[in-house]
């Protein structure tokens, strides 16, 4: 193997312990986030896209709306129900560690995408069946416009252009086309050269270089290292907004705060903007524009040269994908443009709210702005040994790659093992988080809160994934993982609202269940008998045995209110009163 390659295997392997690991999925894993995360910009768990075992010729399966991951029904028409408009993606990879682009490799790789979108792998494994119920729900959905698609063959040595090769690939193109499913098909092969530049990019924090000599400096601020103010050339903003790849630059998702995937090249408005570029009215679009936003951890000025540092785009999404559109008639096109140094994420989170006040702002934006918030983001980092976790309140906030990628928790998830476990609603959890988010927004992350509940949440749930994830739990319990959740829930606070009780009865209920939890081998045990209960429960009241329904029925089923509502009554029998 390739030793730069194998350096890099080894620090992600140490970052992220899977006991029983092969060597072959370590690879294959370390190279869905190198693509996925380096590549294409995106901020997901790695090891949530990686298909265990190697007769599917797939090793790595993610689907994306609006940028975030979707693993099964729920999780698809949760995000489809959040933008009509948002931009959908497949991601297929299959990485081998020889130094070679086996041809017979890559053909069962294109052959088993095809099958994925035939129905000719249903069946095969949960995990697939999960995947294949969001690619339904997405393509029933009246979609705007159709997914994109991207392939990636993944070797460590060198591809050369063999001819045989890429009639395969123009051929498995084809193939793909003629299914009407997809509006852009991308299909690359990553060598060893490509996988290390990958996984440096998904490691290490953006930085660029532009010229901005029309400038003015801003105002002092204390929570503001510097700031300037003024227009810079279209070619420059590009260099922040874009990203070079093989294929040529491409929209660097992962540096935009508003939804990128929004963008609609079709709007009348959209149109006519571009018209006026390519028709010659470049002078006029600096007054007719609102400028871009740029927020940077670091600004290092070298007279008109800055060099920006971990920075987003905190407004600007229509403006960089217009000036990308039309990138080869951008002379004498400028842009108002503001540029500030801010290491402060309080700060940096105001200003990303207050920039898009006419915008749709993520409620966990909103609450990434609580003191409540960093008081939880401190307290969880300040926890010794297996409890620590990294509360992320900014995107890409942890991208260390000394950081174990399953102890980084996000509000979004945060919020629905908080809905499982204290406010009782297992089966909105998953389905409805859009719904809790809305009915709960004033009474979660509530200042006079304890941190407590909170953290053991979130520990909870890292410690079922955990579990699934090292294969001391079989992968098809994770339909179950919100009525673990929920149990955990009635099994120590009891009838209570843990919010509403005495400070020292919420110690003792989060010291239980962080021991509880931790306790591995009655974890397990309480996971297996969580899901025993409540495949007992289908069959006496609905007669459906879970071992021979469909995985999309069982998921109804545990969706549904009436049933939460029976393992509720089943529980409470023999839950404690609080006291």
């Amino acid at each position: 193997m390739n030793p730069v390659v194998a350096a890099q295997l080894k620090q992600f392997k140490d970052a992220n312990p899977v006991a029983e690991m092969s060597d072959a999925s370590y690879f294959e894993v370390y190279s869905v986030f190198s693509v996925v995360n380096g590549r294409l910009k995106e901020n997901v768990d790695p090891f949530d896209l990686h298909l265990r075992g190697d007769e599917f010729g797939i090793d790595g399966c993610g689907i994306t709306i609006g940028g975030d991951l979707v693993g099964n029904t729920d999780d698809a028409e949760a995000g489809l129900s959040s933008s009509k408009d948002a931009q959908i993606s497949f991601t297929f990879l299959q990485a081998k560690r020889s130094e070679g682009f086996d041809y017979g490799e890559m053909s069962k790789f294109f052959d088993g995408v095809c099958d994925f979108f035939s129905g000719g792998m249903d069946g095969e494994s949960d995990q697939l069946d999960d995947l294949a119920g969001a690619i339904r729900a997405v393509y029933s959905s009246a979609l705007r416009r159709n997914p994109s698609i991207y392939l990636y063959f993944v070797s460590t040595g060198k591809y050369e252009g063999v001819q045989r090769i890429e009639r395969l690939i123009e051929a498995s193109r084809s193939r793909l086309d003629d299914m009407s499913l997809f509006s852009e098909i991308h299909i690359e092969l990553l060598g060893a050269k490509e996988l290390q530049e990958s996984y440096r990019s998904a490691t290490s924090a953006n930085s660029q270089e532009i010229e901005f000599p029309d400038n003015k400096t801003l105002p002092l601020h204390p929570d503001v290292a510097q700031a300037f103010i003024g227009f810079v050339d279209g070619e420059q903003l590009l260099r922040l907004a874009t990203v070079e790849t093989q294929a040529g630059p491409e929209i660097n998702q992962s540096v935009f705060f508003d939804n990128i995937r929004d963008f609609d090249p079709a709007s009348p408005i959209n149109k006519k903007i571009m018209q006026d570029i390519e028709s010659g009215e470049r002078l006029g679009f600096v007054f007719r524009n609102n400028g871009v936003t740029v927020v940077a951890r670091g600004i290092n000025r070298t007279g008109d040269r800055f060099l920006v540092e971990d920075f987003q785009i905190v407004n600007g999404c229509q403006t960089s994908n217009i000036l990308f559109e039309c990138r080869d008639s951008l002379e004498g096109v400028s842009v108002p443009f503001r540029l500030i140094g801010s290491a402060d994420n309080d700060f940096i989170t105001s200003i990303i709210i207050g920039t898009n006040s006419q915008n749709a702002v993520k409620e966990e934006q909103f609450w990434a702005l609580k003191p409540f918030m960093k008081d939880l983001e401190e307290f969880c980092g300040q926890k010794a040994g297996d409890e620590k976790l990294y509360l992320e309140r900014r995107e890409n906030q942890y991208r260390d790659a000394s950081i174990e990628r399953t102890r980084v928790l996000r509000p979004s998830d945060l919020m629905k093992a908080v809905a499982a476990m204290f406010i009782f609603q297992p089966h909105r959890a998953a389905r409805d988080a859009r719904g809790i988010r809305r009915e709960y927004s004033d009474k979660f992350f509530v200042e006079a809160h304890s941190v407590l509940p909170y953290h053991s949440a979130g520990y909870a749930s890292y410690r079922f994934d955990y579990l699934i994830r090292n294969r001391k739990l079989e992968r098809s319990n994770n339909i179950y993982k919100f009525y673990v959740l929920f149990r955990l829930g009635l099994k120590t606070v009891g009838r209570g609202r843990v919010f509403d009780l005495r400070s020292n009865k919420v110690e003792k209920i989060a010291a239980e269940i962080n021991r509880m939890c931790g306790d591995e081998q009655n974890f397990i045990k309480f996971c297996n008998d969580t899901r025993q209960e409540v495949e007992g429960l289908l069959q006496k009241l609905q007669d459906m045995d879970a071992s021979s329904v469909s995985r999309e029925r069982l998921r109804d089923a545990l969706r549904s209110e009436t049933f939460a509502h029976e393992f509720d009554k089943l529980h409470r029998k023999a839950s404690p009163a609080p006291t």
